[in-house]
């Protein structure tokens, strides 16, 4: 901490930190410039060509404070997640990963002012005034873009990866166990086949009712605020300015963000929602498709391994389903830490961990059973 007496002094650790900023803000232009390409909405992809922009003019202040202290420009690079972003954007639609996007600025946002608290440094003080009203500007469009109809299929995604993945890990663990109790491909495919139907079906209905649970609470919450918005304006307005400037933000900047969102009822009351209660990411999916999006993609991705059982002789098979099934549920978690914001490998081993830890000891279980009974 700096005082009158012993001034603020940068860290080699500091600079990384503002070096990987740098990398950062450039990298996120390239994917906000990148996804304005692919965006087939023409007010979306205005939006994000001009989120690009901010982006650029970000990257640029903190290259501005790197040679005022003496430190290198870093080498230029484009971050995996944000290519991940815009690969999945290419396959599945822009609308698929601004609920990602908005979660990366809310994540931004907190690092910033962490870094603010802890730079007590009079030119970094000006970058973050410059900063944090754009980035809480930043969280709010992207997360109205989220809401918006042309984005929503963040929960789809959600619904396909929550399937696939119970799917992946609940069968190979089955077939697994039954193979080491009966040695027998037949029993296998019964029990697997019996499993996916049962599993998928249950999953449907789980799926159903947590998503209708989730519209109604969030349903709720959007009738208090209209009401308590329609009998006291004022007071709304003033506590969405209070949010703002909590995260931040100067009290003018929030002001007219404010106001500016006042103008349109619609998102003022969204704002409001996402404020006291958080941003709301599948309020408006209807709870019928996510149900049958999770069943689904719980039987496509249970049949996966009970393939080498119709075609391998039961140990060979075994060692096929597993290994399919180790790289399946690597993939699934990498698309796991998109939604989770979590490290991309160590999402991905956590998640193959888990899965065939659970396949091995159902194997030695039936192995043991098989043993018992003879």
């Amino acid at each position: 901490m700096a005082t009158a007496s012993t001034p603020f002094r940068w860290t080699d650790s500091d600079v990384r930190e503002i070096q990987a900023n740098y990398l950062d803000e450039r990298s996120s232009r390239w994917m906000y410039d990148s996804l304005s390409k692919l965006d087939h909405v023409a007010e979306r992809a205005a939006l994000l060509r001009q989120l690009a922009g901010f982006e650029e003019r970000h990257a640029a202040l903190w290259a501005g404070l790197l040679g005022q202290i003496g430190r290198p420009l870093p080498k230029e690079k484009r971050l995996v997640n944000h290519r991940i972003l815009v690969g999945m954007a290419r396959t599945l639609g822009v609308g698929a990963v601004l609920s990602i996007v908005h979660r990366e600025e809310v994540d931004g946002i907190e690092k910033y002012r962490d870094q603010a608290r802890r730079w007590q440094d009079p030119e970094a003080a000006r970058v973050f005034q410059s900063l944090l009203p754009d980035e809480v500007a930043h969280e709010i469009e992207t997360s109205n873009s989220a809401r918006d109809a042309g984005s929503k299929t963040g929960g789809s995604l959600r619904s396909l990866l929550l399937g696939a993945i119970d799917g992946f890990a609940s069968i190979v663990a089955l077939s697994a166990g039954v193979a080491g109790a009966t040695d027998s491909n037949r029993a296998v495919l019964i029990a697997g086949a019996a499993s996916v139907v049962a599993g998928a079906l249950s999953m449907a209905a789980s799926e159903y009712v947590s998503v209708k649970a989730e519209h109604d609470a969030r349903n709720a919450q959007i009738q208090m605020e209209r009401e308590a918005d329609s009998v006291a304006h004022a007071s709304k307005r003033a506590q969405l300015i209070a949010a703002y400037e909590a995260k931040g933000i100067p009290t003018e900047e929030a002001t007219r963000v404010v106001d500016g969102l006042a103008k349109e009822p619609d998102r003022f009351l969204a704002a409001l929602v996402a404020e006291r209660y958080g941003p709301g990411g599948e309020e408006e999916e209807p709870a019928g498709r996510q149900g049958f999006l999770t069943g689904i993609s719980f039987a496509l991705a249970g049949a996966v391994p009970l393939v080498p059982f119709l075609l391998l002789g039961t140990h060979v098979a075994i060692v096929a389903s597993v290994l399919v099934t180790a790289a399946a549920l690597f993939l699934a978690g990498l698309f796991r830490a998109l939604s989770s914001l979590h490290p991309f490998v160590r999402s991905g081993l956590e998640m193959m961990a888990i899965g065939l830890g659970a396949a091995a000891g159902t194997y030695l279980i039936g192995l043991a059973i098989g043993g018992a009974v003879g």
